[in-house]
């Protein structure tokens, strides 16, 4: 698929036509809102205010009330848990389970958890979820610090972006890059890619039992179409 693409008409090239990922397509695999503001991120560094924390690190514990470590230590994968602006999902994931998990020690997140503990743990996971199948970069592991801009803010705010415009736009922008020739590797959210090409093209789809029904009590009737 990525040897068809031609970044120059941001469309596949086959040996009858072109066509192309669309919002639509987004919007119907994944479930993510189309309509509301852009985007945005911003990844001026935010100014020192602690003596003992950079500025990036007093904004990831105001965030997360997690603060990564600049030296030393370094996550499963090997990474340092913040480097180059960017910090280690897997360094999160890792420290937010340890601090629920009984057996070191943690307090399990319950419903009588407080409000701070359950904001903090969804926000984490959004950023999961951003880092890790929407915008994941090549290393899969780091996400921009930028984006804990947008998950700092209210959940209104949040939940009245246009994800889908974003995603879409990340993905022709992955696709156009791993293009060129001497690209070896790619980034982005390929798996829209592989759902797509299994819905347009027949010759390369997986075969879908004719008897399966998606009635109302399907569990995965009212889930996002690419679950499917």
């Amino acid at each position: 698929m990525v040897e068809r693409w031609r970044k120059e008409t941001h469309c596949f090239n086959f040996h009858k036509g072109e066509c192309t990922i669309t919002l639509k397509d987004i919007a119907i695999l994944t479930d993510l809102p189309i309509d509301g503001d852009v985007v945005c991120v911003d990844s001026t560094a935010p100014p020192k205010v602690v003596a003992n924390m950079s500025g990036w690190q007093h904004f990831i514990w105001t965030v997360t009330g997690l603060c990564p470590p600049e030296k030393g230590d370094h996550d499963a994968d090997g990474n340092p848990p913040l480097s180059k602006g960017q910090v280690s999902i897997t360094w999160l994931t890792a420290e937010i389970r340890r601090k629920h998990n009984p057996e070191f020690g943690g307090i399990p997140l319950t419903e009588e958890s407080s409000e701070r503990d359950k904001d903090i743990y969804a926000r984490i996971y959004i950023l999961g979820m951003i880092g890790g199948v929407f915008f994941p970069k090549k290393s899969n592991n780091l996400i921009s610090n930028s984006w804990l801009k947008i998950i700092l803010g209210s959940w209104d705010d949040m939940g009245n972006l246009s994800w889908a415009s974003a995603c879409l736009a990340q993905l022709y922008r992955s696709l156009c890059n791993a293009s060129a020739r001497a690209v070896k590797e790619i980034d982005g959210a390929m798996f829209i890619v592989q759902f797509w090409a299994w819905e347009h093209l027949s010759w390369i789809a997986p075969k879908v039992d004719p008897d399966k029904e998606w009635g109302p009590d399907h569990p995965l009737r009212h889930e996002a179409y690419g679950c499917r």
